[in-house]
């Protein structure tokens, strides 16, 4: 039997993601009790809409997200969200915020869903979470972007220092085609390769970024 393990956040209404972004919220259309009045023979149902920022939870950026004329969510090929061979960076170890290039030497990328294990994904749900947060650096980003990796997640509040508000990991990813995965967790589960990575949002046509429900099986 294959092995599931889930590297992502669940959304409720009400939780913080980012801060200045909008938290989600339910609205009820018709609820149990209702529903018995449109129904028969005792049938219930529950119909609710989500409201949300595609900036919520656990979240795939796709180019559009910093290039108004590159692929939206509906235009990412599946081949970049589902059925990826996953690779570990586990940086727990680092003295510093920035990730750099070192930490890929030696590792074969191309095809790969490359992700960064922080740590930071442990102070989910505090105020902690949203301090200085680790990131790639930019000469991260162009040798993810040279060994031609596929994907990139990290499980941090962000994949560029939030204070550099020239963004190079996501100028230089997203450039290149590579999906963005952000605010991920429990990536200490997972093997430090091997698996396949399933992270797929809705292809919403003119989206930038939206949820995933994102899972490894081996």
């Amino acid at each position: 039997m294959p092995r599931f393990v889930e590297v992502s956040h669940a959304i409720e209404p009400g939780m913080r993601t980012y801060p200045g972004l909008p938290e989600p919220w339910v609205e009820v259309l018709l609820d149990y009790q209702s529903s018995r009045l449109r129904y028969a023979g005792g049938a219930e149902f529950f119909i609710a809409s989500l409201h949300l920022c595609g900036n919520t939870g656990t979240y795939v950026d796709a180019p559009r997200h910093r290039y108004p004329d590159k692929s939206d969510l509906a235009g990412l090929p599946l081949e970049r969200l589902a059925n990826l061979p996953v690779e570990v960076v586990d940086v727990r170890g680092s003295t510093s915020r920035g990730v750099g290039h070192e930490v890929l030497r030696g590792r074969k990328l191309a095809g790969k869903a490359v992700l960064f294990l922080t740590g930071w994904s442990r102070r989910w749900k505090t105020e902690r979470y949203f301090e200085p947060n680790p990131f790639l650096r930019e000469d991260c980003a162009k040798g993810l972007v040279g060994g031609r990796a596929a994907f990139v997640g990290i499980d941090s509040l962000n994949v560029d220092d939030v204070a550099d508000l020239t963004r190079p990991a996501h100028t230089l990813l997203l450039g290149a085609g590579v999906p963005v995965c952000e605010h991920m967790t429990n990536l200490e589960s997972l093997e430090p390769s091997g698996g396949a990575l399933h992270a797929v949002p809705i292809a919403w046509k003119g989206g930038a970024s939206f949820p995933v429900r994102a899972y490894v099986i081996y």
